[in-house]
Protein backbone atom coordinates (compact mmCIF):
# COMPACT_ATOMS: atom_id res chain seq x y z
CA UNK A 1 0.00 0.00 0.00
CA UNK A 2 1.38 3.45 -0.82
CA UNK A 3 2.59 5.52 2.07
CA UNK A 4 0.00 8.23 1.44
CA UNK A 5 -2.91 5.76 1.50
CA UNK A 6 -1.62 4.19 4.71
CA UNK A 7 -1.49 7.57 6.41
CA UNK A 8 -5.06 8.29 5.31
CA UNK A 9 -6.36 4.99 6.74
CA UNK A 10 -4.60 5.57 10.03
CA UNK A 11 -6.03 9.08 10.21
CA UNK A 12 -9.58 7.85 9.61
CA UNK A 13 -9.19 5.14 12.28
CA UNK A 14 -7.87 7.66 14.78
CA UNK A 15 -10.72 10.05 14.00
CA UNK A 16 -13.34 7.32 14.53
CA UNK A 17 -11.74 6.23 17.80
CA UNK A 18 -11.72 9.81 19.05
CA UNK A 19 -15.37 10.26 18.11
CA UNK A 20 -16.31 7.07 19.98
CA UNK A 21 -14.40 8.21 23.04
CA UNK A 22 -16.09 11.61 22.89
CA UNK A 23 -19.53 9.96 22.69
CA UNK A 24 -18.77 7.76 25.66
CA UNK A 25 -17.69 10.77 27.72
CA UNK A 26 -20.82 12.69 26.74
CA UNK A 27 -23.23 9.77 27.20
CA UNK A 28 -25.65 10.29 30.11
CA UNK A 29 -25.21 8.16 33.18
CA UNK A 30 -28.05 5.84 34.29
CA UNK A 31 -28.74 8.20 37.18
CA UNK A 32 -29.25 11.13 34.80
CA UNK A 33 -31.59 9.30 32.47
CA UNK A 34 -35.32 10.04 32.93
CA UNK A 35 -37.17 7.09 34.42
CA UNK A 36 -40.43 5.99 32.91
CA UNK A 37 -42.40 5.21 36.05
CA UNK A 38 -44.95 3.20 34.14
CA UNK A 39 -42.34 1.04 32.37
CA UNK A 40 -39.90 0.81 35.23
CA UNK A 41 -41.83 0.95 38.49
CA UNK A 42 -39.90 1.02 41.69
CA UNK A 43 -40.04 -2.35 43.36
CA UNK A 44 -41.89 -2.37 46.63
CA UNK A 45 -40.28 -4.02 49.60
CA UNK A 46 -41.43 -7.59 50.01
CA UNK A 47 -42.04 -7.22 53.70
CA UNK A 48 -42.81 -4.23 55.85
CA UNK A 49 -42.15 -4.70 59.52
CA UNK A 50 -45.17 -3.54 61.53
CA UNK A 51 -45.00 -0.50 63.74
CA UNK A 52 -44.29 -0.94 67.38
CA UNK A 53 -47.23 -1.16 69.78
CA UNK A 54 -47.55 1.60 72.36
CA UNK A 55 -45.02 1.49 75.23
CA UNK A 56 -47.70 0.70 77.86
CA UNK A 57 -48.25 -2.63 76.11
CA UNK A 58 -44.89 -3.88 77.38
CA UNK A 59 -45.64 -2.79 80.94
CA UNK A 60 -48.81 -4.87 81.36
CA UNK A 61 -47.61 -8.34 80.39
CA UNK A 62 -46.22 -11.01 82.63
CA UNK A 63 -43.68 -12.63 80.28
CA UNK A 64 -41.30 -11.43 77.55
CA UNK A 65 -40.76 -13.56 74.43
CA UNK A 66 -37.40 -12.96 72.80
CA UNK A 67 -38.56 -11.48 69.51
CA UNK A 68 -37.60 -8.60 67.23
CA UNK A 69 -40.16 -6.12 68.52
CA UNK A 70 -39.00 -6.50 72.12
CA UNK A 71 -35.41 -5.80 71.12
CA UNK A 72 -36.52 -2.68 69.25
CA UNK A 73 -38.37 -1.46 72.34
CA UNK A 74 -35.30 -2.23 74.45
CA UNK A 75 -33.13 -0.18 72.11
CA UNK A 76 -35.58 2.70 72.31
CA UNK A 77 -35.56 2.67 76.10
CA UNK A 78 -31.78 2.40 76.24
CA UNK A 79 -31.51 5.38 73.90
CA UNK A 80 -33.75 7.42 76.21
CA UNK A 81 -31.85 6.36 79.32
CA UNK A 82 -28.38 6.80 77.71
CA UNK A 83 -28.67 9.41 74.96
CA UNK A 84 -24.89 9.54 74.53
CA UNK A 85 -24.86 5.93 73.30
CA UNK A 86 -25.98 5.50 69.65
CA UNK A 87 -28.85 3.05 69.42
CA UNK A 88 -29.08 0.33 66.82
CA UNK A 89 -31.72 1.23 64.27
CA UNK A 90 -34.86 -0.87 63.99
CA UNK A 91 -36.10 0.09 60.52
CA UNK A 92 -39.61 -0.30 59.22
CA UNK A 93 -38.41 -2.15 56.11
CA UNK A 94 -35.78 -4.75 55.48
CA UNK A 95 -34.36 -2.62 52.66
CA UNK A 96 -33.72 0.33 54.93
CA UNK A 97 -30.14 1.21 55.65
CA UNK A 98 -28.77 -0.12 58.92
CA UNK A 99 -25.96 0.97 61.14
CA UNK A 100 -24.11 -1.95 62.72
CA UNK A 101 -20.97 -2.35 64.73
CA UNK A 102 -18.78 -5.33 64.01
CA UNK A 103 -18.95 -8.16 66.51
CA UNK A 104 -15.22 -8.10 67.22
CA UNK A 105 -15.15 -4.39 68.01
CA UNK A 106 -18.31 -4.69 70.10
CA UNK A 107 -16.79 -7.51 72.17
CA UNK A 108 -13.51 -5.66 72.59
CA UNK A 109 -15.27 -2.60 74.01
CA UNK A 110 -17.68 -4.59 76.20
CA UNK A 111 -17.35 -4.65 79.96
CA UNK A 112 -16.86 -7.97 81.80
CA UNK A 113 -20.45 -7.84 83.03
CA UNK A 114 -21.76 -7.42 79.49
CA UNK A 115 -19.57 -10.31 78.28
CA UNK A 116 -21.06 -12.54 80.96
CA UNK A 117 -24.57 -11.62 79.83
CA UNK A 118 -23.64 -12.39 76.22
CA UNK A 119 -22.34 -15.81 77.26
CA UNK A 120 -25.56 -16.56 79.14
CA UNK A 121 -27.57 -15.46 76.11
CA UNK A 122 -25.51 -17.72 73.81
CA UNK A 123 -26.23 -20.69 76.09
CA UNK A 124 -29.98 -20.16 75.59
CA UNK A 125 -30.73 -18.24 78.78
CA UNK A 126 -32.57 -14.96 78.81
CA UNK A 127 -30.18 -12.11 79.66
CA UNK A 128 -30.81 -10.02 82.70
CA UNK A 129 -31.14 -6.74 80.83
CA UNK A 130 -33.98 -8.28 78.80
CA UNK A 131 -35.80 -9.48 81.90
CA UNK A 132 -35.66 -5.96 83.31
CA UNK A 133 -37.76 -4.63 80.49
CA UNK A 134 -40.71 -6.31 82.28
CA UNK A 135 -42.89 -7.23 79.33
CA UNK A 136 -43.22 -8.85 75.96
CA UNK A 137 -43.21 -7.96 72.30
CA UNK A 138 -44.83 -8.76 69.06
CA UNK A 139 -44.36 -11.95 67.15
CA UNK A 140 -44.81 -12.28 63.39
CA UNK A 141 -47.88 -10.40 62.24
CA UNK A 142 -50.21 -11.11 59.43
CA UNK A 143 -50.85 -8.18 57.14
CA UNK A 144 -53.93 -6.45 58.44
CA UNK A 145 -53.56 -7.59 62.05
CA UNK A 146 -53.15 -3.95 62.99
CA UNK A 147 -55.82 -1.35 62.84
CA UNK A 148 -56.37 2.11 64.26
CA UNK A 149 -57.95 2.06 67.66
CA UNK A 150 -60.91 4.35 68.17
CA UNK A 151 -62.38 5.93 71.22
CA UNK A 152 -64.18 9.17 72.01
CA UNK A 153 -65.26 11.81 69.54
CA UNK A 154 -61.71 13.13 69.13
CA UNK A 155 -60.31 9.97 67.58
CA UNK A 156 -56.60 9.31 67.74
CA UNK A 157 -54.92 6.49 65.85
CA UNK A 158 -52.35 4.17 67.33
CA UNK A 159 -51.03 0.79 66.35
CA UNK A 160 -52.30 -2.18 68.33
CA UNK A 161 -51.33 -5.77 68.80
CA UNK A 162 -53.36 -8.66 67.41
CA UNK A 163 -53.76 -12.43 67.75
CA UNK A 164 -50.71 -13.12 65.57
CA UNK A 165 -48.51 -11.86 68.39
CA UNK A 166 -47.13 -14.40 70.80
CA UNK A 167 -48.01 -12.18 73.75
CA UNK A 168 -51.64 -11.70 72.70
CA UNK A 169 -53.04 -14.64 74.68
CA UNK A 170 -51.09 -13.75 77.80
CA UNK A 171 -52.46 -10.23 77.55
CA UNK A 172 -56.01 -11.63 77.47
CA UNK A 173 -55.34 -13.86 80.47
CA UNK A 174 -53.91 -10.93 82.43
CA UNK A 175 -57.25 -9.16 81.89
CA UNK A 176 -59.49 -12.10 82.88
CA UNK A 177 -60.28 -13.46 79.38
CA UNK A 178 -59.55 -17.14 79.70
CA UNK A 179 -58.95 -19.49 76.75
CA UNK A 180 -60.10 -23.07 76.37
CA UNK A 181 -58.72 -25.37 79.12
CA UNK A 182 -57.21 -22.55 81.14
CA UNK A 183 -56.07 -23.41 84.67
CA UNK A 184 -55.65 -21.01 87.56
CA UNK A 185 -52.26 -20.91 89.31
CA UNK A 186 -53.72 -23.09 92.08
CA UNK A 187 -54.77 -25.77 89.57
CA UNK A 188 -58.47 -24.91 89.47
CA UNK A 189 -60.39 -24.16 86.30
CA UNK A 190 -63.03 -21.55 85.46
CA UNK A 191 -66.58 -22.94 85.72
CA UNK A 192 -68.43 -23.76 82.47
CA UNK A 193 -71.77 -22.06 81.76
CA UNK A 194 -74.82 -23.42 83.57
CA UNK A 195 -76.57 -24.17 80.26
CA UNK A 196 -73.66 -26.06 78.69
CA UNK A 197 -75.50 -29.37 78.37
CA UNK A 198 -78.54 -27.59 76.98
CA UNK A 199 -76.44 -26.07 74.21
CA UNK A 200 -74.86 -29.41 73.36
CA UNK A 201 -78.27 -31.05 73.23
CA UNK A 202 -79.55 -28.40 70.83
CA UNK A 203 -76.52 -28.74 68.56
CA UNK A 204 -77.09 -32.49 68.25
CA UNK A 205 -80.75 -32.25 67.17
CA UNK A 206 -81.35 -33.58 63.63
CA UNK A 207 -82.21 -31.43 60.62
CA UNK A 208 -84.21 -32.77 57.65
CA UNK A 209 -82.06 -30.84 55.18
CA UNK A 210 -79.07 -32.93 56.26
CA UNK A 211 -80.82 -36.31 56.29
CA UNK A 212 -79.23 -39.11 54.21
CA UNK A 213 -81.91 -38.71 51.55
CA UNK A 214 -81.15 -35.01 51.04
CA UNK A 215 -77.45 -34.70 51.88
CA UNK A 216 -75.93 -37.51 49.82
CA UNK A 217 -72.43 -38.78 49.13
CA UNK A 218 -72.24 -36.47 46.12
CA UNK A 219 -72.89 -33.48 48.37
CA UNK A 220 -70.18 -34.62 50.74
CA UNK A 221 -67.70 -35.07 47.88
CA UNK A 222 -68.57 -31.62 46.56
CA UNK A 223 -67.82 -30.15 49.96
CA UNK A 224 -64.49 -31.99 50.13
CA UNK A 225 -63.61 -30.72 46.65
CA UNK A 226 -64.34 -27.13 47.57
CA UNK A 227 -62.30 -27.46 50.74
CA UNK A 228 -59.34 -28.99 48.88
CA UNK A 229 -59.32 -26.23 46.26
CA UNK A 230 -59.57 -23.40 48.80
CA UNK A 231 -55.97 -22.48 49.58
CA UNK A 232 -56.64 -18.98 50.91
CA UNK A 233 -58.88 -17.69 53.65
CA UNK A 234 -61.02 -15.64 51.27
CA UNK A 235 -61.62 -18.76 49.17
CA UNK A 236 -62.81 -20.66 52.24
CA UNK A 237 -65.11 -17.81 53.26
CA UNK A 238 -66.48 -17.53 49.71
CA UNK A 239 -66.83 -21.18 48.69
CA UNK A 240 -66.75 -23.39 51.79
CA UNK A 241 -68.53 -21.43 54.52
CA UNK A 242 -71.78 -21.04 52.51
CA UNK A 243 -72.04 -24.84 52.34
CA UNK A 244 -71.52 -25.11 56.10
CA UNK A 245 -74.10 -22.51 57.05
CA UNK A 246 -76.75 -23.57 54.51
CA UNK A 247 -79.45 -21.33 53.08
CA UNK A 248 -79.85 -18.05 54.96
CA UNK A 249 -82.98 -16.14 54.09
CA UNK A 250 -82.07 -12.83 55.73
CA UNK A 251 -78.57 -11.91 54.56
CA UNK A 252 -78.77 -8.61 56.39
CA UNK A 253 -78.13 -10.55 59.59
CA UNK A 254 -74.78 -11.82 58.27
CA UNK A 255 -71.51 -9.95 57.87
CA UNK A 256 -67.81 -10.49 58.37
CA UNK A 257 -64.25 -9.34 57.78
CA UNK A 258 -65.19 -5.91 59.11
CA UNK A 259 -63.21 -4.61 62.11
CA UNK A 260 -65.22 -4.11 65.29
CA UNK A 261 -63.79 -0.61 65.61
CA UNK A 262 -66.91 0.85 67.23
CA UNK A 263 -66.81 -1.39 70.32
CA UNK A 264 -65.29 -0.22 73.58
CA UNK A 265 -61.90 -1.62 74.43
CA UNK A 266 -62.08 -4.93 76.24
CA UNK A 267 -58.73 -4.52 78.03
CA UNK A 268 -56.41 -1.50 78.18
CA UNK A 269 -56.78 -0.28 74.60
CA UNK A 270 -53.62 -1.91 73.22
CA UNK A 271 -55.42 -4.71 71.34
CA UNK A 272 -56.48 -4.62 67.73
CA UNK A 273 -60.22 -4.48 67.05
CA UNK A 274 -62.02 -7.81 66.74
CA UNK A 275 -62.47 -8.95 63.15
CA UNK A 276 -64.23 -12.32 62.67
CA UNK A 277 -64.39 -13.82 59.21
CA UNK A 278 -68.11 -14.34 59.66
CA UNK A 279 -70.53 -13.13 62.29
CA UNK A 280 -74.28 -13.34 62.74
CA UNK A 281 -76.32 -10.69 64.51
CA UNK A 282 -79.59 -8.82 64.52
CA UNK A 283 -80.81 -6.04 62.30
CA UNK A 284 -80.24 -2.62 63.89
CA UNK A 285 -83.93 -1.70 63.62
CA UNK A 286 -84.88 -4.64 65.85
CA UNK A 287 -83.43 -2.87 68.89
CA UNK A 288 -84.98 0.37 70.06
CA UNK A 289 -82.97 3.43 69.07
CA UNK A 290 -82.68 4.63 72.66
CA UNK A 291 -81.23 1.31 73.72
CA UNK A 292 -78.83 1.42 70.79
CA UNK A 293 -77.74 4.89 71.81
CA UNK A 294 -77.21 3.84 75.43
CA UNK A 295 -75.24 0.70 74.52
CA UNK A 296 -73.56 1.98 71.37
CA UNK A 297 -70.02 0.85 72.24
CA UNK A 298 -71.16 -2.54 73.53
CA UNK A 299 -73.55 -3.94 70.91
CA UNK A 300 -72.86 -2.02 67.66
CA UNK A 301 -69.61 -3.44 66.30
CA UNK A 302 -69.01 -1.22 63.27
CA UNK A 303 -69.20 2.48 62.56
CA UNK A 304 -71.23 1.47 59.51
CA UNK A 305 -74.52 1.27 61.35
CA UNK A 306 -76.29 -0.74 58.66
CA UNK A 307 -74.29 -3.84 59.58
CA UNK A 308 -75.72 -6.42 62.02
CA UNK A 309 -75.55 -5.61 65.71
CA UNK A 310 -75.29 -7.83 68.79
CA UNK A 311 -72.97 -10.44 67.23
CA UNK A 312 -73.30 -13.64 69.25
CA UNK A 313 -72.27 -16.28 66.69
CA UNK A 314 -68.81 -15.74 65.25
CA UNK A 315 -66.50 -17.73 62.99
CA UNK A 316 -62.71 -17.57 62.56
CA UNK A 317 -61.31 -19.19 59.40
CA UNK A 318 -57.75 -20.18 58.56
CA UNK A 319 -56.34 -21.50 55.30
CA UNK A 320 -54.24 -24.67 55.03
CA UNK A 321 -51.08 -22.68 55.74
CA UNK A 322 -52.68 -20.74 58.59
CA UNK A 323 -52.39 -21.39 62.29
CA UNK A 324 -55.15 -23.14 64.20
CA UNK A 325 -53.82 -21.61 67.43
CA UNK A 326 -54.31 -18.11 65.99
CA UNK A 327 -57.88 -19.00 65.01
CA UNK A 328 -58.66 -20.11 68.57
CA UNK A 329 -57.17 -16.91 69.98
CA UNK A 330 -59.35 -14.91 67.60
CA UNK A 331 -62.41 -16.90 68.63
CA UNK A 332 -61.64 -16.34 72.31
CA UNK A 333 -61.30 -12.60 71.83
CA UNK A 334 -64.35 -12.23 69.56
CA UNK A 335 -66.43 -14.45 71.84
CA UNK A 336 -65.63 -12.25 74.83
CA UNK A 337 -66.76 -9.18 72.88
CA UNK A 338 -70.02 -10.92 71.99
CA UNK A 339 -70.61 -12.14 75.55
CA UNK A 340 -70.08 -8.65 76.92
CA UNK A 341 -72.63 -7.26 74.46
CA UNK A 342 -75.29 -9.85 75.29
CA UNK A 343 -74.75 -9.33 79.02
CA UNK A 344 -75.10 -5.56 78.63
CA UNK A 345 -78.41 -5.99 76.80
CA UNK A 346 -79.80 -8.22 79.55
CA UNK A 347 -78.62 -5.72 82.19
CA UNK A 348 -80.10 -2.69 80.46
CA UNK A 349 -82.38 -0.79 82.82
CA UNK A 350 -80.79 -2.25 85.96
CA UNK A 351 -78.57 -0.40 88.37
CA UNK A 352 -76.20 -3.37 88.58
CA UNK A 353 -74.96 -5.83 85.93
CA UNK A 354 -76.94 -9.06 85.85
CA UNK A 355 -75.10 -12.39 85.94
CA UNK A 356 -76.99 -15.67 85.62
CA UNK A 357 -74.14 -18.02 84.68
CA UNK A 358 -75.59 -18.87 81.24
CA UNK A 359 -73.92 -18.51 77.88
CA UNK A 360 -75.56 -16.87 74.87
CA UNK A 361 -72.61 -16.81 72.50
CA UNK A 362 -71.14 -19.42 70.16
CA UNK A 363 -67.77 -19.10 68.46
CA UNK A 364 -66.38 -21.48 65.84
CA UNK A 365 -63.10 -22.08 64.06
CA UNK A 366 -62.52 -23.81 60.73
CA UNK A 367 -59.08 -25.00 59.69
CA UNK A 368 -58.04 -27.80 57.29
CA UNK A 369 -61.48 -29.40 57.22
CA UNK A 370 -61.95 -29.37 61.01
CA UNK A 371 -64.81 -27.46 62.62
CA UNK A 372 -64.51 -26.61 66.32
CA UNK A 373 -67.29 -24.93 68.26
CA UNK A 374 -66.96 -23.09 71.56
CA UNK A 375 -69.15 -21.02 73.81
CA UNK A 376 -68.22 -17.92 75.82
CA UNK A 377 -69.93 -16.55 78.89
CA UNK A 378 -69.42 -13.78 81.44
CA UNK A 379 -68.37 -14.74 84.94
CA UNK A 380 -69.23 -12.51 87.87
CA UNK A 381 -66.24 -10.65 89.35
CA UNK A 382 -64.62 -12.45 92.24
CA UNK A 383 -64.30 -9.21 94.21
CA UNK A 384 -66.72 -6.30 94.58
CA UNK A 385 -65.95 -3.67 91.99
CA UNK A 386 -63.65 -6.01 90.10
CA UNK A 387 -63.58 -6.76 86.41
CA UNK A 388 -65.87 -9.47 85.02
CA UNK A 389 -64.18 -12.54 83.62
CA UNK A 390 -64.84 -14.23 80.28
CA UNK A 391 -64.60 -17.99 79.95
CA UNK A 392 -64.28 -20.00 76.74
CA UNK A 393 -65.66 -23.56 76.83
CA UNK A 394 -65.33 -26.25 74.16
CA UNK A 395 -68.57 -27.67 72.80
CA UNK A 396 -67.41 -30.24 70.24
CA UNK A 397 -65.28 -30.81 67.13
CA UNK A 398 -65.95 -32.48 63.78
CA UNK A 399 -63.75 -33.51 60.86
CA UNK A 400 -66.01 -32.38 58.01
CA UNK A 401 -63.74 -33.94 55.39
CA UNK A 402 -63.33 -37.22 57.26
CA UNK A 403 -66.49 -39.13 56.33
CA UNK A 404 -70.06 -38.31 55.43
CA UNK A 405 -71.36 -39.10 58.90
CA UNK A 406 -68.97 -36.68 60.59
CA UNK A 407 -69.72 -34.10 57.90
CA UNK A 408 -73.47 -34.32 58.55
CA UNK A 409 -72.95 -34.00 62.30
CA UNK A 410 -70.73 -30.94 61.96
CA UNK A 411 -73.03 -29.15 59.52
CA UNK A 412 -76.00 -29.98 61.73
CA UNK A 413 -74.30 -28.55 64.81
CA UNK A 414 -73.27 -25.37 63.03
CA UNK A 415 -76.73 -24.67 61.60
CA UNK A 416 -78.43 -25.50 64.88
CA UNK A 417 -76.01 -23.11 66.56
CA UNK A 418 -77.10 -20.35 64.20
CA UNK A 419 -80.73 -20.80 65.19
CA UNK A 420 -79.95 -21.10 68.89
CA UNK A 421 -77.92 -17.88 68.79
CA UNK A 422 -80.71 -16.10 66.91
CA UNK A 423 -83.21 -17.13 69.57
CA UNK A 424 -80.92 -15.76 72.29
CA UNK A 425 -80.63 -12.43 70.46
CA UNK A 426 -84.38 -12.12 69.92
CA UNK A 427 -85.14 -12.82 73.57
CA UNK A 428 -82.53 -10.31 74.73
CA UNK A 429 -83.89 -7.67 72.36
CA UNK A 430 -87.43 -8.33 73.52
CA UNK A 431 -86.35 -7.93 77.14
CA UNK A 432 -84.44 -4.67 76.52
CA UNK A 433 -87.27 -3.12 74.51
CA UNK A 434 -89.85 -4.07 77.12
CA UNK A 435 -87.68 -2.61 79.89
CA UNK A 436 -87.50 0.66 77.98
CA UNK A 437 -91.28 0.79 77.52
CA UNK A 438 -91.83 -0.01 81.19
CA UNK A 439 -89.50 2.75 82.34
CA UNK A 440 -91.14 5.24 79.94
CA UNK A 441 -94.61 4.48 81.29
CA UNK A 442 -93.45 4.70 84.90
CA UNK A 443 -92.09 8.21 84.34
CA UNK A 444 -95.41 9.40 82.89
CA UNK A 445 -97.83 8.12 85.53
CA UNK A 446 -98.35 9.95 88.80
CA UNK A 447 -96.70 8.69 91.92
CA UNK A 448 -93.21 8.29 93.31
CA UNK A 449 -90.43 7.90 90.74
CA UNK A 450 -89.13 4.44 89.98
CA UNK A 451 -86.13 3.65 92.13
CA UNK A 452 -83.16 1.49 91.30
CA UNK A 453 -84.64 -1.22 93.53
CA UNK A 454 -87.83 -1.20 91.46
CA UNK A 455 -85.82 -1.51 88.27
CA UNK A 456 -83.84 -4.44 89.61
CA UNK A 457 -86.97 -6.27 90.78
CA UNK A 458 -88.72 -5.55 87.50
CA UNK A 459 -85.74 -6.86 85.56
CA UNK A 460 -85.70 -10.04 87.61
CA UNK A 461 -89.41 -10.60 87.01
CA UNK A 462 -89.04 -10.08 83.27
CA UNK A 463 -85.99 -12.33 83.16
CA UNK A 464 -87.90 -15.13 84.85
CA UNK A 465 -90.62 -14.83 82.24
CA UNK A 466 -88.09 -15.02 79.40
CA UNK A 467 -88.00 -18.49 77.90
CA UNK A 468 -84.73 -20.23 77.17
CA UNK A 469 -84.22 -21.92 73.83
CA UNK A 470 -85.56 -25.42 74.34
CA UNK A 471 -85.30 -28.41 71.98
CA UNK A 472 -89.10 -28.70 71.85
CA UNK A 473 -89.44 -25.47 69.89
CA UNK A 474 -85.89 -25.86 68.57
CA UNK A 475 -85.52 -24.36 65.16
CA UNK A 476 -89.20 -23.99 64.39
CA UNK A 477 -89.02 -20.36 65.50
CA UNK A 478 -86.19 -19.66 63.09
CA UNK A 479 -87.22 -17.50 60.16
CA UNK A 480 -83.90 -16.00 59.19
CA UNK A 481 -82.01 -19.08 58.13
CA UNK A 482 -83.20 -22.19 56.34
CA UNK A 483 -86.76 -22.65 55.16
CA UNK A 484 -89.54 -23.98 57.35
CA UNK A 485 -89.07 -27.38 55.76
CA UNK A 486 -85.83 -27.67 57.71
CA UNK A 487 -87.47 -27.55 61.13
CA UNK A 488 -86.48 -30.24 63.56
CA UNK A 489 -88.19 -33.53 62.95
CA UNK A 490 -88.04 -34.68 66.57
CA UNK A 491 -89.59 -32.87 69.52
CA UNK A 492 -87.48 -34.04 72.41
CA UNK A 493 -89.22 -34.09 75.79
CA UNK A 494 -88.28 -31.23 78.06
CA UNK A 495 -87.79 -31.33 81.77
CA UNK A 496 -87.50 -28.18 83.79
CA UNK A 497 -85.20 -27.76 86.71
CA UNK A 498 -85.19 -25.18 89.44
CA UNK A 499 -84.44 -21.60 88.43
CA UNK A 500 -80.74 -20.84 88.28
CA UNK A 501 -79.80 -17.41 89.53
CA UNK A 502 -83.14 -15.84 88.77
CA UNK A 503 -83.78 -17.41 85.37
CA UNK A 504 -85.72 -20.51 84.32
CA UNK A 505 -83.69 -22.91 82.21
CA UNK A 506 -85.22 -25.67 80.13
CA UNK A 507 -83.07 -28.74 79.64
CA UNK A 508 -83.63 -31.80 77.50
CA UNK A 509 -84.44 -35.04 79.23
CA UNK A 510 -81.61 -37.50 79.62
Amino acid sequence: MPRRCLQAEVGRAATQCAMRSRKRRQAPTPESLPIDVDRHPRKKPKHIHPSQPPPPFWDHLSEIPLVRGALCELNRRNAVAHPETPAVNCPNTRRASRSFQSASSYLQTSTPARLRRIKRFARGRRPGFFRNMSQSSLGRRKRGSQSPTKRSSNTTSTKSTGPYDRAFQQHLIDHGIYPYRYEYPDGGTPPPPDNLEEIRAVLALPRPSLSPSRFTNDDSKKFEKEDAHATKEWQIVTNVVPIIEGDIADRKCVSGQIPFNNLDHLTDGSLVSGNPDRYYGARPEQLDRKVRANLDGLVIPSTQHDHPIMPNNLLAVKGPDGSAAVAIRQANYDGALGARGMQSILSHGSSEPQYDGNSRVITSTYHSGTLKMFTSHVKQPTQPGGRPEYVMTHLDSWALTGNIGSCRQGLTAYRNGLDWAKHQRNEAIKLANSQLRTSSVSTQVAGPPTTDRNLVENNKTTSENTKQFSPSEALSTSQGYESSADELAIDAPVTKRKPTRGRHVARPAA
